[in-house]
C-alpha cells in the first residue's frame, strides 16, 4: 500500500506546483509584478490624443499626459488615475478616468483625454444596489 501511496502523492504535489508555477507569470506585468488590470473604458466614436499601440512605452505616454491637477482643475471629484479607453475602430488612449462618490451611494465618471483633458463622453452615473455593495452597481448611462 505505500509503495503506491508515496509516488502518487508526490506526483500529485509536483501537479500542483507546476500548475500553479505556469499561472503566475501570466498574470505578471512584463517587470515580473503582478496587478490587477483594470476596467478599459469605452470612448464611442471620440478620439484620443495619446494613442496606444503595440509599440508604446506606457511610461514615455505618460509623462506626456496632463498632471492630475490640470486633470481634475474645474471638477469636484475624490479620485482620478490615469487608464485607458477604446473608441468604436478598436483603437486606444490614454485617458484620465475621474470618479465622484456622494452620500447617495452613487458615482460619477467623467473619462479626459490625458493629452488635452478634453471630456471624452458624457459624465457616467451609476447607482449601487439596495445594501450598498459593489457587486450589485448598476449603470444607468453608457457601459463603463
Amino acid at each position: 500500500m505505500t509503495k503506491v501511496l508515496i509516488p502518487t502523492l508526490l506526483l500529485f504535489f509536483l501537479a500542483v506546483v507546476m500548475i500553479f508555477g505556469s499561472v503566475s507569470p501570466a498574470m505578471a506585468d512584463s517587470d515580473g509584478k503582478s496587478y490587477k488590470r483594470n476596467w478599459i473604458m469605452s470612448i464611442g466614436d471620440s478620439e484620443g490624443t495619446l494613442e496606444i499601440t503595440q509599440d508604446t512605452n506606457i511610461d514615455d505616454l505618460k509623462s506626456n499626459a496632463i498632471s492630475q491637477e490640470q486633470a481634475t482643475q474645474g471638477y469636484d471629484v475624490d479620485r482620478a488615475k490615469l487608464g485607458q479607453a477604446v473608441n468604436d475602430d478598436g483603437r486606444y488612449y490614454l485617458v484620465w478616468k475621474l470618479v465622484d462618490y456622494t452620500e447617495s451611494n452613487t458615482k460619477t465618471i467623467y473619462v479626459l483625454d490625458a493629452g488635452t483633458g478634453q471630456q471624452l463622453t458624457e459624465p457616467i452615473t451609476k447607482e449601487a444596489g439596495s445594501c450598498g455593495n459593489k457587486s450589485q452597481i448598476k449603470t444607468s448611462g453608457e457601459h463603463a
